[in-house]
């Protein structure tokens, strides 16, 4: 071999291998340091694009389980309300079979009641504000959202829908409602009112009241008739009247059938008007020419047409003239006045009633034409007229003017005399005006008039004889998923309790009918005639009503069991709901999705997911049937339309590391709407015992949807399961490809070392060689 200077080739090759020794052994000492074999893409190019997309799933399975514990906290959430509304629907079944037994009041029914509409109130909070992350779990929003064109629509959400627009026709086959009566409202004992009979032919009167004494002619056929004139009255001044009203006689004709009476000492100026009631108290005989006195032959009583005193019995004498006239002075009730008896016999028992009326007091100057007062006069049931009053600003005024009105009867069949009072509410006349009034009087058992009082009703008087309407009474309604109360005084009238429970029923419960108001105007009616084959078959009775259909028109009554004993209530007609033709169809492109024949109002498994609720005036019309007295029903023409609007808000967990890997977890509807229980009331024993079935479909329902939520919750968990063990089967082989195998490294490293300490000393005697030469030039 050459000795050369210039070019060390040795050097060069030791340079070159310690070169790629310290390369490899930065490199093994790069992967001992990092514990991974492949740090860069020159490490392994394929392990490392295999290596960072097992890491891209590894990753996303970790997130994706969390998604699912998330999800599963969600439904938890969800799971821990409805487990609350369980509990509660069983405290109102426990209510409801408490409520089933017969042994309580329907006072004691309205404490449970109050519980229960507590315990629903609850049922609807938890729904509206039971919440995860802000979202809303309960009222059907974690499901769908929903909109329509019509109030008469309503959803429940059972599960995801199939979203889209929908057009809801509806043909219905009208039912029919409930209605309701009552007993029969007579007068208790001692009690009397009165009622319009026959038109009013001009005359605007509101009401008789505060009737007392007045003959009772409410079953039969006599009236007492008010005569109005607001014309000239043609009274002359200073003069008055005085006539018989009736007379009895005990055998035989007598001669106070002829009886006649005049002033004697008083002027008409000073009259007090009013009736004599007269009756012979020994039998005497006129006629002859002997002069003759009867001591005490009579006795007298004056009864004030005023103010409605009765004066005490005064015995009189009755004198014969010569010329065989009988007659008597009377001076009584601040008259004086000469009664002419005739020549008759007069016998022991006979009667007379006479009226005295001062002109002076009762009409308007003599001959003046009447613009501001009418003369109102008064034919009682015997056809005899009683001029009883003036009522002054009866044309100029426009209110009501109540007049108290006292007046006189003799039976002159059996001589019994009522002496009576009323109260007549009259409008304002036109000048000129005349008119006319009937009425009739109703006395102890007959039927009430529209202005009795409910405290002269003998259903509201307990057998101990205590009135109920001795204190206010409240009398609450249900019906149409609300309530409402009433206050009744004994005070109220007929026509009061008529128009309260109406206004409760209309506006209070909206179970009237805002467009039609002959409608309203019969949702209660007080019979006062009846009609055969009709609901107001029975006069006396209240026929109660409302203009909703089938089960909606429903309607429960509580208050004191005094009260609702006095009503007695009985359902006359059942009520029975619509058939509902639906069809559905597409908005859009009109095709037909499906249709179904109900009579709940509810389309179920037509629209994916939702049950759509009809109200039941749907396609119907309600009117006022005259002839059969009741609301009647029919459909409208054609069919009605209504649209639907629905958007898919199922809740979409992400358990999976790639697009497309989720699963749906939703919550259905939960609230008294979606569990049946809006209707659920507990006033009645009836009704309690339907409340039970409720109840128990309710239940079912809550634990239906407890388990479902059941269900996603294991399902998560196995989710959560498998994708761990995916997680780390990848983690696994994401190792095996990029993990360092640490003892085989290090066997590497140690060669490097080596071969780098080796390269390094045989690099050190490379550089060396040269040296050599300079022993050859010494």
């Amino acid at each position: 071999m050459a000795m050369i200077i210039y070019n060390n080739i040795p050097s060069l090759t030791a340079q070159r291998y310690v070169g790629i020794s310290n390369t490899n052994l930065a490199k093994s000492l790069e992967k001992l340091s990092s514990g991974l074999r492949i740090n860069h893409a020159s490490d392994d190019a394929s392990g490392l694009a295999i290596s960072e997309k097992l890491r891209g799933q590894i990753s996303g399975l970790k997130r994706a389980a969390m998604n699912a514990q998330d999800g599963i906290s969600m439904l938890q959430t969800a799971e821990g309300a409805m487990g609350e509304v369980h509990s509660i629907l069983q405290r109102m079944r426990e209510l409801a079979v408490q409520a089933s037994n017969g042994i309580y009041t329907t006072n004691d029914r309205k404490y449970i009641q109050d519980e229960v509409d507590q315990l629903k109130s609850e049922i609807n909070r938890i729904s509206a504000s039971t919440e995860f992350n802000t979202k809303k779990l309960l009222n059907g929003d974690a499901t769908a959202l929903w909109s329509a064109d019509s109030n008469k629509l309503d959803t429940i959400i059972r599960g995801r829908v199939a979203e889209g627009n929908y057009n809801i026709t509806v043909d219905a086959t009208p039912g029919q409602n409930y209605i309701y009566k009552t007993d029969v409202m007579t007068l208790k004992d001692g009690a009397y009112a009165a009622e319009f009979v026959e038109g009013q032919n001009g005359i605007s009167a509101r009401k008789i009241t505060d009737v007392n004494g007045l003959n009772r002619t409410i079953n039969n056929t006599s009236v007492y008739t008010v005569d109005v004139v607001t014309t000239n009255l043609n009274s002359a001044a200073g003069t008055g009247f005085s006539g018989v009203i009736a007379t009895y006689a005990v055998s035989s004709a007598t001669s106070l059938s002829n009886a006649a009476m005049d002033t004697a000492s008083s002027t008409v100026a000073n009259l007090t008007t009013g009736y004599y009631e007269i009756e012979a108290l020994a039998s005497f005989t006129g006629g002859g020419t002997a002069v003759a006195t009867f001591g005490s032959a009579l006795r007298v009583r004056f009864y004030n047409a005023t103010n409605g005193t009765l004066s005490d019995w005064t015995n009189f004498d009755v004198s014969r003239s010569s010329g065989g006239t009988l007659y008597t002075n009377i001076s009584l009730g601040g008259n004086s006045l000469r009664l002419t008896l005739g020549s008759n016999t007069v016998t022991a028992g006979d009667k007379v009633l006479f009226q005295v009326s001062n002109f002076d007091t009762l009409n308007v100057s003599a001959n003046a034409s009447t613009t501001g007062a009418a003369n109102v006069s008064i034919v009682d049931s015997y056809g005899k007229t009683h001029v009883r009053r003036e009522i002054n600003n009866f044309v100029s005024s426009s209110e009501y003017r109540t007049t108290q009105f006292y007046i006189a009867e003799m039976n002159s069949a059996n001589g019994s005399v009522n002496y009576g009072s009323f109260k007549l509410e009259m409008g304002k006349m036109m000048p000129a005006q005349t008119g006319q009034l009937k009425f009739e009087v109703a006395g102890p058992g007959d039927r009430a008039t529209d202005f009795t009082q409910l405290k002269d009703i003998a259903r509201f008087v307990n057998a101990d004889g205590r009135n109920i309407f001795d204190n206010t009474q409240a009398l609450t309604i249900f019906g149409n998923g609300k309530s409402t109360t009433i206050y009744l005084e004994g005070s109220d009238t007929i026509k009061d309790f008529e128009d309260k429970l109406t206004s409760a029923i209309k506006d209070g419960l909206g179970m009237g009918n805002d467009d039609v108001n002959s409608v309203n105007d019969h949702l209660v009616d007080y019979v006062k005639s009846g009609t055969s084959g009709t609901p107001q078959a029975v006069a006396g009775t209240f026929v109660i009503q409302s203009a909703l259909l089938g089960e909606d028109s429903r309607l429960s009554f509580i208050g004191d069991q005094a009260l609702i004993d006095g009503l007695s209530l009985a359902t006359i007609q059942q009520g029975k709901n619509s058939e509902l033709n639906i069809t559905v169809t597409n908005a859009h492109t009109g095709e037909t999705i499906g249709s179904d024949v109900v009579n709940d109002y509810t389309l179920k498994n037509i629209i994916k997911g939702v049950d759509v609720k009809i109200d039941s005036s749907v396609d119907v019309t309600s009117s006022w049937n005259n002839t059969g007295k009741k609301i009647t029903f029919v459909s409208k023409a054609g069919t009605e339309s209504m649209k639907l609007h629905l958007v898919d808000n199922a809740t979409e967990l992400q358990i999976g590391a790639n697009e497309g890997q989720t699963i749906e977890a939703y919550v259905t509807q939960l609230d008294t709407k979606s569990l049946g229980l809006n209707d659920v009331y507990m006033v009645s024993q009836e009704l309690a015992q339907k409340s039970i079935t409720k109840i128990d479909r309710a239940i079912e329902m809550v634990s239906g949807m407890r388990a479902t939520i059941g269900a996603q919750v294991n399902r998560l968990e196995y989710a959560i399961s498998n994708l761990n063990v995916t997680r780390e089967n990848l983690v696994a082989a994401e190792s095996r490809i990029r993990d360092l195998d640490v003892a085989a490294e290090m066997a590497t490293f140690t060669r490097w070392q080596i071969l780098n300490q080796s390269g390094t000393a045989m690099l050190a005697q490379a550089n060396q060689l040269p040296q050599l030469a300079l022993q050859l030039l010494r």
